[in-house]
């Protein structure tokens, strides 16, 4: 008999064995009045209390690894829903919700995402996610691959527009706040990324949107998945349009050695790199602000100048390859021991679990079913001039662009059966989810003001 799949507990590093006490120890603190507090200020409004971040970065961890770990772990939710992501998100806003956390620490939370602790991640992601990328993949994945992404793009920022007016909600609501959080880069751009865009751009702090993306975003990935799987079996029957997992039409000796896998730095890294990863990262930030607030550059938000800025660094190699790796070491650092904790405090901070019912509705679904498949569309005829079978075109370039980043880049591989185009779908992820930010800072001020 075929012994039964384990599921493996693993929160914040640790097995169920030895993270119960740690947990424990958070509970009591929190729930047994041992808590932390400084006094934020205090006027005639009255005196705003907060947790340390000590308590409130334990608290954070400690949920949003739970939240996390559940969300990887429940079958279908995982690899479909974006589960890992949506859970930390809801699950601590319902928490919230339910007054199961002290407002003192809700508070604590609050000046801890409003502090600066979103920004850091957001250029910690940003920076190495482009940094990562081998720079012979990235030059050969913009001369052919490109104009796949940019036609895949143009086309479903003009089905979401085309969605929006035919649903009522107007054509510049339907591509920002409905098309635009489903092709911002996964997740991370959903939740992060976009909603400090439109705050920086607005001049009103939109962070509170994360939740509404998050779940769009979800959406547009079953989409994807769903897509993939049609996409695949129509375009069998269509002479020249599925290349049975190649991707290059004409073939032209390195163009495809060119995209094998990204270069990746190994784990031996030390603690200076890690050190040297943050601080050339936050630099890329800062950076990309000053120059998104001279008057010469101002059209483009910070955030696009920081890609920008990466992209060029990259491109040139004016940063040698073993520096740029550290602002990768940082990333990973980021993904994996940062995310949960931003999640929840996203959940906690910045969702009303009671406006719910306001972000989903049938006219919501039409502009992102146009979206998508204007997605997978636009790759498809683009990538097919660009000398790109269309199939794998339209999966990797375009549906790669709608989803949750990795994991739904997975799901959208596995359900065409073309996981060996992984490399693209991870380009199409970052690289597309960065054009969209600069699309969105471009045409936002032109549309919105």
């Amino acid at each position: 008999m075929s012994e039964k799949k384990r599921i493996k507990f693993n929160v914040c590093g640790l097995n169920l064995k030895y993270f119960l006490p740690f947990f424990i120890v958070v509970m009591v603190v929190t729930y047994g009045g041992f808590m932390p507090t400084v006094k934020i200020y205090s006027n005639d409004a009255g005196t705003y209390m907060a947790t340390s971040f000590i308590h409130t970065w334990a608290f954070l961890m400690a949920i949003g690894g739970i939240f996390f770990w559940l969300g990887n772990t429940i079958p279908i939710v995982n690899n479909y829903l974006g589960g890992a992501c949506l859970l930390p998100l809801f699950g601590a806003s319902l928490m919230n919700y339910m007054g199961l956390i002290p407002e003192v620490l809700v508070n604590g939370a609050k000046v801890w995402m409003k502090g600066g602790f979103q920004d850091m991640y957001i250029a910690l992601l940003l920076v190495g996610s482009i940094l990562v990328m081998d720079r012979k993949v990235l030059l050969s994945a913009t001369a052919r691959y490109m104009p796949a992404i940019l036609g895949s793009q143009v086309f479903a920022l003009g089905a979401c527009i085309i969605g929006g007016m035919i649903t009522g909600f107007g054509g510049a609501e339907g591509l920002f706040y409905v098309g635009a959080p489903c092709m911002s880069g996964g997740s991370g751009g959903a939740i992060t990324t976009l909603p400090a865009l439109y705050t920086s751009l607005a001049g009103s702090d939109m962070t509170g949107l994360a939740g509404q993306f998050l779940c769009y975003a979800s959406i547009a990935n079953v989409l994807a998945v769903l897509f993939a799987a049609i996409g695949g079996a129509i375009t069998e029957k269509i002479p020249g349009w599925n290349g049975r997992g190649k991707i290059l039409r004409v073939e032209s000796g390195t163009a495809e050695e060119a995209v094998k896998e990204e270069k990746r730095p190994g784990t031996s890294a030390n603690y200076a790199s890690l050190g040297s990863g943050i601080f050339m990262s936050l630099c890329f930030y800062l950076a990309g602000n000053v120059l998104g607030s001279l008057p010469v550059f101002n059209n483009i938000a910070g955030l696009a100048w920081t890609i920008i800025l990466a992209i060029i660094v990259k491109c040139t190699g004016i940063i040698p390859d073993e520096f740029a790796d550290n602002c990768v070491y940082s990333m990973n650092f980021a993904l994996k021991a940062l995310l949960p904790m931003l999640i929840a405090g996203i959940g906690i901070c910045s969702l009303n679990i009671t406006d719910l019912t306001k972000f989903f509705s049938l006219g919501v679904l039409v502009v992102i079913v146009l979206g998508v498949l204007g997605a997978f569309i636009g790759a498809m005829i683009f990538g097919r001039l660009a000398g790109l079978y269309p199939y794998e075109a339209g999966i990797t370039a375009g549906l790669c662009c709608c989803n949750i980043g990795g994991s739904g880049d997975i799901a959208v591989l596995t359900a065409g059966n073309r996981m060996n185009l992984l490399a693209f779908a991870s380009i199409s992820t970052r690289i597309g989810g960065a054009l969209m930010v600069i699309w969105i800072g471009l045409l936002y001020p032109l549309f919105m003001h």
